[in-house]
């Protein structure tokens, strides 16, 4: 009886799950109606091949039932038969299936889009091949049940394909760059200037395309989108690029279907030509935003090294001593100082090889990041020594923080006795008006005196 109900929860969730989404697909439909070309029910957009690529990519497989249903609803609703309908529901449902596969396959893709290979298979098999399959398909059905005479499917084809392609460029990316990745943080500059952009690409769409200023005035006007679109990509982070995008797509696909303006008398190209400047500019939009991502995450990345010894992750020595400088300076007094060496490392590296002896380094770092606070500069000093700078600790506080280490690394080792941490420790404490750099000598003094007993212990015990 348990498993009845739960077959039937399960039964219940893909259904309720296969219903919204058919709902979501049906509702974005309605969408097309504001891009109608020339106010008939032709839209130069199709809004709902971008949102069921992104669906399929951020929920999987079982996003594509519900599509299918959404087709078929979609297909019903503008009175069309129901062989049709169901040709219609397999070429939306297989083009998104398809490009969500191949695209999943590649294995830089991110949902961010921050890197080329990424934008590269979005555009490739969401926006190329996924719209030629699903036009494909749905002219194979108007051929198959002889719903268009043979000389214009061609043109249809090209029709739907354009739609599709451009409801990919359009809604996926904004989709998935904010539903896919994690909440970005803004900065009042981002927002600002984000703001800025957009606002100024409406403010030229209406020019553009509600004003009546001379055609030779407005259509150099027009190219204007083109530096506001990449000025948005290059100073904003991919989230704000990714809506500057959606707007001005949006926008702009407007006005071209309405077809009026100074922009659209006798002597102005096809709109099918605007169309293409639109999708080459969030095209070059994309790759540039995916630059941009990749340009700063190389900066975070040399930045984080100049500070930073990349095997452990600790602070380095040149950051150590510029805020030992400091500190030397400041009124965080008292100021202790531990300094800290790996026992046997040498051994280590000599019996188990370096690798093991890049281990325990990396277990010993970890093992400090996990003690120390936030304020407390713990540094790879050398090889095999650390130090660490606690801020507002005096000598009793001191103490006990090395005892914690010294418990810590006993109950490490007890998990861990294959490779089990050795270390001798010095501390010493440095009160206001006296001299940092010689309690930093007087650490390394007492850690290379605890050393030197440990040393005669081993070898009084062997």
């Amino acid at each position: 009886m348990e498993q009845k109900d739960s077959n039937l929860d399960v039964a219940a969730l893909h259904t309720g799950r296969a219903v919204i989404i058919g709902l979501i697909y049906v509702l974005s439909s309605f969408v097309g109606v504001f891009f109608g070309l020339n106010g008939s029910n032709t839209a130069v957009i199709w809004p709902q091949s971008g949102i069921a690529l992104a669906l399929v990519l951020l929920i999987g497989y079982p996003a594509l039932p519900g599509i299918f249903l959404g087709s078929i609803a979609i297909a019903l609703l503008t009175g069309v038969s129901i062989p049709f309908a169901g040709t219609h529901a397999l070429g939306n449902t297989l083009a998104a299936w398809f490009a969500a596969h191949f695209i999943g396959q590649q294995k830089n893709f991110t949902n961010r889009l921050d890197n080329y290979q990424s934008v590269l298979s979005l555009l490739f098999f969401g926006m190329l091949i996924a719209p030629f399959i699903s036009s494909a398909i749905n002219v194979i059905g108007l051929y198959s049940l002889e719903l268009a005479p043979v000389e214009r499917l061609p043109a249809i084809w090209g029709e739907r394909w354009m739609r599709s392609a451009l409801g990919t460029l359009i809604f996926t990316p904004i989709i998935l760059v904010w539903f896919g990745s994690a909440f970005p943080r803004l900065t009042s500059r981002h927002l600002i200037e984000g703001g800025a952009v957009m606002a100024a690409i409406v403010v030229l769409g209406l020019t553009v395309f509600l004003g009546d200023l001379p055609y030779e005035v407005v259509y150099p006007i027009s190219f204007l989108v083109i530096p506001l679109i990449i000025w948005g990509s290059i100073r904003n982070n991919i989230h704000i690029s990714s809506v500057v995008n959606f707007v001005a797509g949006l926008f702009f696909l407007w006005g071209v279907a309405r077809s009026q303006g100074a922009l659209f008398n006798g002597n102005s190209p096809s709109y099918t030509t605007y169309i293409c400047v639109i999708a080459t500019m969030l095209v070059t939009s994309m790759v540039i935003s995916a630059s941009m991502e990749k340009l700063s995450a190389t900066q975070k990345s040399l930045s984080f090294l100049s500070t930073h010894d990349s095997l452990t992750g600790l602070f380095n020595r040149l950051f150590f001593e510029t805020e030992f400088k400091r500190l030397e300076k400041s009124r965080q007094f008292p100021i202790s100082v531990i300094m800290a060496d790996i026992d046997e490392l040498k051994y280590v590296n000599d019996t188990f090889g370096h690798r093991s002896g890049d281990q325990l380094l990396i277990n010993v770092a970890k093992l400090f990041s996990d003690i120390f606070r936030q304020e407390d500069i713990v540094s790879r000093y050398g090889g095999d020594e650390f130090v660490i700078l606690l801020p507002n600790t005096d000598s009793a506080v001191a103490k006990k923080v090395v005892k914690r280490i010294q418990s810590q690394i006993n109950d490490y080792n007890k998990k861990h006795a294959d490779l089990p941490i050795k270390i001798s420790m010095g501390v010493s404490t440095a009160n206001q008006g006296e001299d940092l750099q010689g309690h930093l000598k007087n650490a390394d003094k007492l850690m290379y005196e605890e050393k030197m007993k440990r040393r005669r212990k081993s070898k009084e015990k062997s």
